[in-house]
Order: C-alpha cells, then structure tokens, then sequence
C-alpha cells in the first residue's frame, strides 16, 4: 500500500458513505487529482487538489 492509498483509506473511514480515489496526472500541478462520489450515487463527483482540501468539501457536505 502506498501514501495515497493510506490517504483513501483513512478518508474513507472518515467519511463511510463516501468512495475516495485518486488520479495521477502526468503533465498538471499538483500531479494528483483527488475525488469522491457517495456510494449511492446521489449527487455529483467532488474533485480537489488535495487530500486536505477534499476532505474538507467533504466536511462540508456532512449534514451537522
């Protein structure tokens, strides 16, 4: 398991309805993609820069 993966893990156990993952870019900065999608396909994918970023659209999107 790498980084990233931990990182994915660690969201997704943050944040269960959520599926996390990750797209390498070979040419844009930051080099990695981070996205989510509810695994029961209500609403649209959330894209962010980073990790940190994506959680915190997350935690945005968390009813309080």
């Amino acid at each position: 398991m790498n980084q990233f993966d931990k990182i994915v893990q660690r969201l997704e156990h943050d944040w269960p309805d959520w599926q996390v993952w990750y797209v390498p870019r070979a040419v844009s900065r930051p080099r990695i993609l981070w996205c989510a999608r509810r695994w029961d396909g209500i609403g649209e994918t959330i894209n962010a820069d980073s990790a940190d970023e994506l959680a915190q659209y997350l935690a945005d999107q968390t009813p309080s």
